[in-house]
């Protein structure tokens, strides 16, 4: 019983995933795992057709900080900042995060990558302190 017990226990403790790293740079998809998250702040914007809430957000520089896309609109938007290789691409009515990191301390634009999204005024502005 007791040898039962302790294969048990060995079991369940060698379990807990794939080995697998799912993420890569060029991801576009939300959905992140906790351990992914950083020990930085979670950021909530909403987007929907044709504008962000808050339009202008502030990161520290080298901190990661989850960026948190809740889509109220009706079709797909994403958040793409160019300039730091950062997209994250939520369908209708859905939310997802990803972590954006920018090293560098300056001004970035984000804007919304669907076509003529960004002409239309569905952008905003990274102060990175």
């Amino acid at each position: 019983m007791a040898l039962l017990a302790a294969v048990g226990i060995l079991v369940g403790a060698c379990g807990g995933g794939s080995g697998k790293d799912n993420s890569s740079a060029g991801d576009t998809k939300a959905n992140k795992t906790a351990l992914e998250t950083p020990n930085g702040p979670k950021i909530e914007v909403s987007a929907k057709e044709f504008s962000f809430t808050p339009a202008t957000l502030t990161l520290k520089a080298g901190q990661g900080s989850t960026i948190v896309l809740k889509n109220t609109g009706s079709i797909e938007h994403d958040l793409t900042v160019s300039d730091a290789g950062f997209k994250v691409t939520v369908p209708a009515s859905q939310s997802g995060d990803k972590v954006l990191t920018i090293a560098k301390a300056g001004t970035y634009e984000f804007h919304c990558a669907v076509p003529g999204h960004k002409d239309a005024g569905m952008k905003g502005q990274i102060t990175v302190e």
